[in-house]
This record gives structure tokens, C-alpha cells and sequence, in this order.
């Protein structure tokens, strides 16, 4: 109750009413967990915890929406996804021998106390963490025009999903969506459901029940795994709060430092990309009940023929969700079946099974969802320390030289080594079935910031946080095996390992000073190189002598194993990340502002959003829009960056070619152009000077053969001096419109930098 008072005030103070609040509640319980949450005891022939049902109970009614309302839309009537939720319900209230599944467990499956507020905790964290999102991206100009590059992109998708079937990028017409795109379709069906604006949905309201969901179906993951309430909590705490050991006394700046970056990279489910790719974040929750079901199904050697149902169902939604986790889980899969069949002798028939489901899956998703494009994932040896978050912030990979990459990849292996250690008490179990899974998953995530690398930024690492609840499930079940039966007698030792290991990162970080090292003529390579590892040297010096101590004394530690006692020292490196993490939040907020705080170039064009929402009510869906509008930046550097997606994001309409940016066509046309695919130049010339030709020399052949030809309706006119960092005089790539434009186009409406005409 304290948690969902704090969810209605937060999202009061950040411009979502009560009310609006009530009625999304009302959708999401009525309409997605409680058909959800009656499935999922229909499954398993009875009622769990009451936490895990509700958050299973979630994520299948999310899987249930979507793939009910891509028929319904393809039929045209988007509000017929919402029959099948009812008639889930209808059936489970009218058939006898249903009923039984409205009754909870019992007392016996009551939730102890320490747990509930062990999650009530860890559900407060994302709730601040969520106001750290919400305080950057506000509903009025400036705030909306200052957002993440990537907003309009998921805004825009929302659109043509929330309109149409026969999906194409709604910002060049001529493009195909090989994307992951399911969670657009939630938006847009829970906007039709509700009438809540899809901004509202996508920047504040849908992702709250998703992540909150999240963490208990993590715990209930490594209850499932551990066999205990406290492993199941200390699963979900670690999946979140044990990040990667930071020793260095200075920050990361810029990006790093706003999305909530570690120095290595460590899969953290902190960062701001669980708010801002609103697919990883989909993808994540709905993995969980896929990986639930196949734990019993491997403990069971087959289990129940209602567990496979759902098995062979699930992967259906989770593959557009998002690209990146049957591919993992198919891995794990892999390993499972080729590791019990050469050490132990025997094929495990319900992994190859599950593997034949997936695999299936797989298979359709690619070649149906995306089409067989790699979407700018290519394999580029190290491709992930290219984008190391210290070795960005200080210079160290601008010239990324393979031994520089090198050093980055052995000091973010030793975070990782200090993040899930405790898998070192999985060594008897080394070869059962789940544990061999969860490692899969986990190899699979590391060794894709190793071998792979994103054209877009650093999208290689959502295989690990992908994998992250997994390792972190698998470090608590060995810690707590390494650690049995615990009294307070014996986990002093633990706790003064933790908090040693805590203080020696505080030690560090005082000696390392606050001046960030910064790559220049006086601070070159071999003093730069020093200054990035002699940090964790000393880490890596301390485990050792521990370590040495440890067994050496061992008789003087009352039964506390030195194992454990090196983990837990291991584990206290990380928790001075976490504690900078969140202590850093309040006084960032109160410099910057605790709304409407970005400072960011705006990407949006002032009047964007009043223009947007006034062709969305005045035109028919199906409607096409041309504009002058082709950058959202314009640099001597760089040239023009192509990732102008507002005009498609507010209206929802349709654009001939407002931009061209994250489209399959585009990543792969950066090998042919040898530029990145934003700064490309568009592969169909004749349609931009067909379209460009309107604006800059308006006639009634020009304007004409726009109408005639592309079929576009409205001309949408922005003032492209809104396009520079600075004042510049025009670039050869900007579009001017001509004045003589209102001859052959009825202006209709102006806001802002933005004018919309309709074509006579």
C-alpha cells in the first residue's frame, strides 16, 4: 500500500492525474493480471504466493494482449483484443471446475514479513529511479523537444501499430518494420482501451507495472531455484544493486553519468535503459515466466502437459518482444543438452524438446518479424569495450587499439568476477540441468560484448542485462550453499567481509582523487593506462591476500568457510556503486531540477506536439504527410543526423520521407557508404527530390506529382534554423521553402517553428 500511495503521488507531481492513474490501474488489473494470473494457476493446477501469481499472472496477461490485439487490428476493430481478456475471465467465473483457481494458497503460502519489505524496498528504488527518468522528459516546450534521441522512435512505431497492420516505418514509407515491436502494441492497445494519450503510456504509466512486476517475478525465480524466501529476495536485490566495483575517485560524464553507467560494463538493470528501450524492459518480464516453467519442466524430467502449453506458446511473444533472448535462451538450451550428454552420459529429452521449441521460434521470428536483418549487430572482435563507458569517458578507446581493448575487457572480467563469485558453490552442481542453463544464459550475454558490436550506440549489451537476474540468481544459490544454516554467530564474518570489502573501495577512491584522467598531449597513453588499472590491481591484490588468509586461518573462523568469506568481500567491492548511484540522485535533481531538467539540443521542433495532435484529429489514419524536415541536427562535423522522428511520433500519421535513421535498408547501406547509418544518404534519390522539390520550388507540377503520384495529403513545414548547435549560416542539406508554397497548399494550422498545409 505504501508503494502504490508513492506510485499515484509521483506520478501526480509528474503531470498524470489521480484520475488518469485510477483508470490505467483499473486496465492493467482488470484487463491484463487477472485473466493473466488465472492461466498461470491453471497451468500449475492450484495458487502459489500470492506475489508470484500476481507478477506471473502480469506478464502472461501483457503476452495475452498483444497477441490478441494484432488480429483485432489487422481486422480494424483494435478494441476486440479486449473480448479475450473477458472471456478468459467469463470462463473461469461460469465453468465449475475453474472457479477453484479465484482461491489464493493459504496461509501456507503466506509471504514472510522480511521478504515483503525486502520488495517493498527494492520497489521504492525503481519507483526513485523512474522519478529520475520522469524529471528529463515533461509535456510542454521545451521539456518535450529536449528528450532521448530514441523517444519520438518509440513514440512514432507506437502510432502505425495503434493504426495499422500492414506495419511500415511510419517515417519513410518505403521501409519495411523488422523490429521488435510487441510492446508498441501494448501501448496502442491499452491507449485504444483507455483513451490515455500514448506519450502518457510510453513516458510515465507503462512500464511502471512492467518493472515492478519484474522484480518480484526475480524473486520468485530464485525462490523457485534456492528453495527459500531469503534466496528468492536476495536474487532480486542483486540483480538490481550489485553493480560492478567503481574504485576510481572521479565520475563518468555526459551519457554515461545521465543513463546511470558503471565504469565496466556489468548488464546493471539501474541504468536508464530499462525507461528508455521500453522492449528490453517488455522482453525482460516476459522472459521470466518462460525461464519458471522451464526449471520445473527440467526438475520434473517433463512435468505437466499444461506447463508445455504455455511453454511452446510463450516464446511466441517473447520473440517480438525483443530480438535478443530466444537466441540467448536457445544457447543455454544448447549448453544444457551437449554438457549433461558428453560428462554425464545422457541426453536430457526435455531440454532438446525445449530446444526444438525455441529453436522453431527462432527460426519464424527471424524470418518473418525481421526479415533476416541484423538490424547494425555485426561481429566485431572486443566490439563491446569499444563502447566502455571509462574508456569513453576519458579518451582511452577514441584510437581503440586492440591492447587497449584488452585491458578493458580483463578489468571488466574482474567485475564480473567480484559481481558472481558466489557461483563458485554451484561446483557439486556444476552439471545439473538449471544451473547449466542459468551459465548459459550468462556466457551467452558476456560473450556478446566481447564478439559483437551495434552500429546504434551500445545496444551488444542487452544480451547481459538480459542474463543479468540469472547470474545474479546463480551467485545468491551458490553464496547461500557456501554458507549454510547461517546464525548470526556465524555471518559476523560475512558481514565484516562486506564491509571491508566496502571500505576498501571508499579507501581508493580517496587516494585516486576527483580530477578525471583525460587522454591529451600531456597525459598519454602509458600514464592513462596506469591510471585506469591501478585501481583494480589493487583489487584483484586484496582478493588474493584474502584469499591466502582466508584458507591459511581457516580453523580460526568458527565453521565459516573461506570461500564464503572471500565472496562476501568480493560482494562488498560492489555496493559502494550502488550507494553512489542513489546518493547521487537527489543532489543532481535539486542542481538540474526535479522537472522539465534536460539540457539537452532540442531534437523535437517547437510546436511539434500541438501541430502533431491537430493533423491527428483533423486527417484519416491513412493519410500521408511530406516534409522539408530531414535532420534533427546539422554540424560542420557530421553533416546532417537523420534521426527526425517527430513529426511521425505526434501525429501518428504516416510521412513520405521524414527521415531514414534506424531502418534495416540504413544499417546496411553504412557498409556500402562507410558512414554511420544516421549520416547516410537515402538509397531512393529520385523520391527525396520528388519530395524536396515541393518545398524548395512549389508548383502545381511539383506539389501535384506529390499528390498524384505518393498519394500525400499534407505538407508539414518546420523552420530548419531550429536544426543548429550554433548560429551558422545555411548548410547545402538544409530544405528551404519557398515562400510562393501557400499558391498550391491551404495552410490549415501553425505552432511554434511548425506549419501544416493541406494540398488542393
Amino acid at each position: 500500500m505504501l508503494v502504490a500511495v508513492a506510485t499515484v503521488g509521483v506520478l501526480w507531481f509528474y503531470d498524470v492525474s489521480p484520475a488518469t492513474t485510477g483508470i490505467f490501474a483499473a486496465y492493467i488489473a482488470i484487463g491484463i493480471t487477472l485473466p493473466g494470473t488465472l492461466l498461470w494457476r491453471l497451468v500449475h493446477r492450484g495458487a502459489r504466493a500470492l506475489p508470484e501469481d500476481l507478477a506471473a499472472g502480469t506478464a502472461i496477461g501483457y503476452a495475452i494482449e498483444v497477441l490478441a490485439y494484432i488480429p483485432a487490428r489487422a481486422l480494424g476493430v483494435p478494441l476486440a483484443a479486449q473480448l479475450v481478456p473477458l472471456a478468459v475471465i467469463v470462463a473461469f467465473a461460469g465453468v465449475p471446475r475453474l472457479r477453484r483457481y479465484w482461491r489464493g494458497a493459504g496461509p501456507a503460502a503466506r509471504t514472510p514479513l522480511g521478504w515483503s519489505w525486502a520488495m517493498a524496498v527494492l520497489a521504492f528504488v525503481m519507483l526513485a529511479w523512474a522519478a529520475n527518468y520522469y524529471r528529463f522528459v515533461g509535456m510542454k516546450w521545451p521539456s518535450y523537444g529536449m528528450t532521448d534521441i530514441d523517444l519520438p522512435f518509440h513514440l512514432a512505431l507506437t502510432g502505425e501499430i495503434k493504426h495499422h497492420m500492414d506495419l511500415v516505418t511510419p517515417w519513410v514509407t518505403s521501409e519495411g518494420v523488422f523490429y521488435h515491436w510487441f510492446v508498441y502494441a501494448d501501448f496502442a492497445s491499452t491507449s485504444w482501451a483507455t483513451g490515455i494519450e500514448p506519450w502518457v503510456l510510453l513516458n510515465r504509466l507503462s512500464l511502471l507495472p512492467m518493472v515492478m512486476a519484474y522484480v518480484l517475478l526475480i524473486a520468485a525465480f530464485g525462490r523457485r531455484v534456492t528453495g527459500s524466501w531469503l534466496g528468492g529476495a536476495l536474487a532480486s536485490l542483486a540483480a538490481f544493486l550489485v553493480l560492478s566495483p567503481d574504485p576510481y575517485g572521479w565520475q563518468l560524464n555526459g551519457f554515461y553519468q545521465t543513463y546511470a553507467f558503471n565504469p565496466m560494463d556489468d548488464g546493471s538493470n539501474l541504468k536508464l535503459f530499462l525507461w528508455t528501450s521500453p522492449t528490453q524492459t517488455f522482453g525482460s518480464l516476459l522472459f521470466v515466466p518462460l525461464m519458471l516453467l522451464l526449471v520445473d519442466l527440467l526438475r520434473e524430467h517433463g512435468g505437466d502437459r499444461r506447463r508445455w502449453v504455455l511453454f511452446a506458446l510463450l516464446p511466441g511473444a517473447i520473440m517480438g518482444a525483443k530480438a535478443t533472448f530466444l537466441p540467448t535462451l536457445l544457447c543455454g538450451l544448447l549448453l544444457v543438452v551437449c554438457a549433461q550428454l558428453v560428462f554425464r552420459r545422457r541426453l536430457n529429452r526435455v531440454a532438446l524438446a525445449a530446444l526444438v521449441v525455441v529453436g522453431a521460434w527462432m527460426a519464424f521470428a527471424n524470418l518473418v518479424l525481421f526479415g533476416g536483418e541484423s538490424q547494425g549487430l555485426d561481429i566485431v572482435p572486443l566490439g563491446g569495450m569499444r563502447h566502455n563507458p571509462a574508456g569513453g569517458t576519458t579518451g582511452f578507446v577514441a584510437d581503440p587499439k586492440m591492447y587497449r581493448l584488452v585491458i578493458l575487457l580483463a578489468l571488466t572480467v574482474l567485475c564480473w568476477v567480484c559481481m558472481w563469485a558466489g557461483a563458485a558453490g554451484l561446483r557439486r552442481r556444476l552439471f545439473d540441468a538449471e544451473v547449466l542453463l542459468m551459465a548459459g544464459l550468462g556466457i551467452v550475454g558476456m560473450a556478446a560484448l566481447m564478439l559483437f558490436a551495434h552500429s546504434g550506440g551500445s545496444a551488444e549489451g542487452f544480451f547481459l542485462m538480459g542474463a543479468r537476474p540469472y547470474l545474479a540468481t546463480l551467485a545468491v544459490w551458490g553464496l547461500l550453499l557456501l554458507a549454510p544454516a547461517l546464525t548470526w554467530r556465524t555471518a559476523r564474518p560475512l558481514l565484516l567481509a562486506v564491509g571491508s570489502g566496502a571500505l576498501v573501495i571508499f579507501a581508493i577512491r580517496a587516494i585516486d582523487g576527483t580530477h578525471l584522467p583525460k587522454f591529451s598531449p600531456t597525459y598519454r597513453t602509458v600514464q592513462l593506462t596506469a591510471k585506469l588499472t591501478y585501481p583494480y590491481a589493487i583489487l584483484a591484490l586484496v582478493i588474493v591476500v584474502a584469499a591466502v588468509l582466508a584458507w591459511r586461518y581457516r580453523s580460526r573462523l568458527g565453521g565459516v568457510r573461506p570461500a564464503a568469506l572471500v565472496v562476501t568481500l568480493m560482494l562488498g567491492f560492489t555496493l559502494p556503486t550502488v550507494a553512489s548511484q542513489i546518493a547521487n540522485v537527489y543532489p543532481t535533481a535539486q542542481k538540474d531540477g526535479w522537472k522539465n531538467a534536460a539540457k539537452l539540443w532540442p531534437i523535437v521542433t517547437e510546436g511539434t506536439l500541438d501541430a502533431g495532435r491537430w493533423l491527428r484529429d483533423n486527417s484519416s489514419s491513412d493519410d500521408l504527410v511530406a516534409t522539408n524536415a530531414h535532420c534533427v541536427y546539422l554540424t560542420p562535423e557530421d553533416g546532417c543526423d537523420r534521426r527526425h522522428f517527430g513529426i511521425a511520433a505526434y501525429s501518428e500519421r504516416r510521412v513520405l520521407v521524414e527521415s531514414w535513421a534506424y531502418t534495416a535498408e540504413a544499417h546496411s547501406q553504412e557498409r556500402t557508404q562507410g558512414v554511420m547509418q544516421q549520416y547516410s544518404m537515402y538509397w531512393h534519390p529520385q523520391i527525396i527530390i520528388d519530395n524536396d522539390a515541393a518545398f524548395t520550388a512549389p508548383s502545381a507540377e511539383t506539389v501535384g506529382k506529390l499528390r498524384d503520384q505518393y498519394g500525400v495529403r499534407w505538407l508539414w513545414v518546420e523552420d530548419v534554423s531550429n536544426w543548429y548547435y550554433v548560429d551558422k549560416p545555411p548548410y547545402p542539406e538544409e530544405v528551404n521553402v519557398s515562400p510562393d508554397l501557400g499558391k498550391f497548399a491551404k495552410l490549415r494550422y501553425r505552432a511554434g517553428h511548425v506549419a501544416v498545409y493541406e494540398i488542393k
